[in-house]
């Protein structure tokens, strides 16, 4: 039975979200030796579940950068508006900036929350949290501390999984354990030598940790969380006999097809290719000789 792939947003697979965790998934789950009853779970996680996340935070980083390019733009133009012959300059601001970031930090801890639930269906593990922490736990007394999915978890966990979690604690729970999350909205600078003025775009930061670029945050996660979704599926699937001699193999970022880029798909193994060529050239050369 086919799965069904449903349109729950404007985006079509020429979206990568949208590619690689529909089309993608549902293609290289045919592979694996599991049961039709935890395909439709497995494909019901990415399609269902942690697509519409992702495609949530996508579109409110699409929204701020729109933002930022027309203030960017008006800018340009008008420099700084003053008002009260020039003792006080109007700033402009990202409306909604403090909601906005909310609900994406909302959307990408749920997304990793959503996606803890695929060990479920795969080992009969149910995690109901974001607590990557102790999902590592777990699979390094299953697998092993040097197992290739565990050492994914540990390294993603450490490097930003972490951080999303404690930003969005912080934003659910101001003050307690993970702190206060600060956002700043643009602010004006100038130029040390023309004087000029300069657009500071909006930054945050959890509790004195430096500030960064909001929008630089916003686009690297969304690829972060993408590119673990993919890591997890994969090393979870290495875990079972596949039904064919094949191995799973990225496509070059160039080769991909824009009208459905995704980046994971199945080949036979080398090894194999090679062996049956050399077979049937062995027999076309018996052939030949009778």
């Amino acid at each position: 039975m086919p799965f069904i792939i449903k349109k729950v947003s404007n985006h079509g697979t020429s979206n990568p979200i949208v590619a690689r965790l529909g089309i993608q998934t549902s293609e290289l789950i045919k592979f694996f030796p599991i049961s039709e009853k935890q395909r439709e779970d497995i494909f019901g996680i990415f399609h269902q579940k942690i697509q519409p996340r992702l495609l949530q935070c996508y579109e409110l980083k699409e929204n701020l950068l729109s933002e930022l390019t027309k203030i960017g733009d008006e800018f340009k133009k008008e420099r700084v508006s003053t008002q009260s012959f020039g003792r006080v300059a109007t700033v402009p601001q990202v409306m909604r900036l403090s909601e906005n970031c909310e609900n994406y930090l909302y959307n990408a801890k749920s997304f990793l929350r959503d996606l803890a639930r695929i060990f479920e269906p795969l080992f009969g593990k149910k995690f109901t949290e974001a607590r990557y922490d102790k999902i590592y736990e777990w699979s390094k007394s299953q697998f092993g501390e040097n197992d290739n999915l565990t050492a994914i978890i540990k390294q993603d966990h450490d490097l930003w999984i972490k951080k999303i979690v404690s930003m969005r604690n912080a934003v659910e729970h101001p003050g307690g354990y993970s702190g206060h999350l600060h956002i700043h909205n643009i602010e004006i600078t100038f130029d040390s030598k023309t004087k000029e003025p300069i657009l500071v775009q909006p930054t945050w930061q959890l509790n004195n940790e430096p500030r960064v670029p909001i929008l630089n945050d916003l686009e690297t996660y969304i690829w972060n969380l993408l590119e673990f979704a993919e890591d997890l599926l994969v090393l979870s699937f290495e875990k079972f006999d596949k039904k064919f001699p094949i191995v799973i193999a990225q496509i070059p970022e160039k080769e991909r097809d824009p009208k459905c880029p995704i980046r994971l798909r199945m080949t036979l193994k080398e090894g194999f290719i090679k062996k049956h060529k050399k077979a049937n050239y062995a027999d076309v050369k018996n052939r030949a000789a009778d």
